[in-house]
């Protein structure tokens, strides 16, 4: 299940010292400054008991916004309690790249989080909130209950997570496309013979020039490139595959023909084929679905799923991230096979588009 800050009403209240009798108006200087203030205060506490891999990941989009609070209205003065009743909205702007989501995940969050009062417009994030001010009796201190800016708060870490994993796969991407365009350094004794028949003194060859540290850092937390070229599989010399890996007792693979007919079949290590779907072969444009789910860790993992009787079935994972195969009944978890070994994914969101598949938009009952 999609783990996310939401957890319903939510309600903080701070209290500032000071001075004074009349009651305090929604867009008072002080009212406001109490209401970021809390907020930052929940956010903080929400995100510290957070992993400090994960806090990192968020904190990458933190230092490039401020949240302000626009289009305050007062809903409610009483005069006899001294209680101003407040509606406003928290905005923050994200830099360009953070908001650009794939779309099937773009989506995923407008569903959970529109619904909430937390919208997404352009670059311009917004989330309604409510709060009453009102001074002590005792001292006249300011006193402010916010409540509502939890959806906020989950539709900005989720941003925060898909834009840092984003960079992450682009990084990874760019070393894949420098290691397969750059050709190996020929050997010693090879390029000895190359320059004696061009008649040219060899060189030694230049040094490498040093990688910058925050590049080696990025690089030193993605997985290694699987090695497709020796991954087995269950698809016929026709097929192209998809997806395949070995769970430690099973081979599952997902194998194309065309450009759209797919096929999933599992298997013992050792033995043949135990399940084949579909089994019409004229179904195969049909039976499949993609979409994209937002894992625990931050991580969009795009996913082929299909549904067969009351059982689904979903091969997930890119080989930048995990990769293993989920079976739900009734949107329940009976199975989870993490890929442990000889795997290769090609589910790239590029990929599952030209294929035309109609999309899932149900997340993963991932553990």
């Amino acid at each position: 299940m999609r783990k996310t800050l939401i957890s319903g009403v939510c309600v903080a209240v701070a209290a500032l010292a000071g001075c004074g009798n009349k009651t305090p108006a929604c867009a008072d200087v002080e009212t406001v400054s109490l209401v970021k203030q809390i907020y930052q205060q929940q956010f903080d506490k929400q995100h510290n008991v957070m992993s400090e891999e994960r806090q990192q990941r968020v904190q990458f989009t933190v230092k490039d916004t401020t949240v302000a609070l626009e289009n305050i209205t007062t809903d409610a003065n009483n005069a006899s309690t001294g209680k101003a009743v407040c509606s406003a909205q928290l905005t923050t702007v994200f830099p360009e790249d953070a908001v650009k989501a794939e779309p099937q995940m773009e989506q995923y969050m407008r569903a959970i989080y529109e619904k909430q009062g937390a919208v997404l417009d352009g670059t311009k994030l917004r989330g309604q909130v409510t709060y009453t001010a009102q001074r002590t009796e005792d001292t006249g201190a300011l006193q402010v209950a916010l409540n509502g800016f939890m959806p906020f708060m989950g539709y900005f870490h989720d941003i925060a997570m898909d834009r840092y994993d984003r960079m992450l796969r682009a990084q990874a991407a760019a070393q894949k496309a420098a290691e397969t365009q750059t050709p190996a350094a020929p050997s010693a004794s090879q390029a000895e013979m190359e320059a004696e028949s061009e008649g040219v003194p060899s060189d030694p060859a230049p040094a490498p020039t040093p990688m910058p540290a925050a590049h080696q850092q990025i690089q030193a937390a993605l997985p290694a490139p699987s090695q497709t070229a020796t991954v087995p599989t269950l698809c016929s010399d026709e097929e192209t595959p998809v997806f395949a890996c070995s769970t430690g007792k099973k081979r599952a693979s997902l194998c194309m023909t065309g450009s759209n007919q797919l096929a999933y079949r599992l298997a013992p290590l050792d033995g043949a084929p135990e399940m084949v779907y579909p089994a019409n072969a004229a179904a195969a444009s049909t039976a499949f679905k993609q979409g994209m789910h937002a894992g625990a860790n931050g991580q969009s993992l795009p996913f082929v799923s299909f549904d067969k009787g009351n059982y689904r079935y979903a091969v997930y994972g890119t080989s930048a991230t995990a990769q293993g195969v989920l079976v739900e009944q009734n949107g329940k978890r009976i199975a989870s096979l993490n890929c442990q070994a000889d795997r290769l994914s090609e589910l790239d969101t590029a990929k599952l588009q030209r294929m035309g598949l109609s999309q899932d938009l149900r997340p993963l009952m991932l553990p």
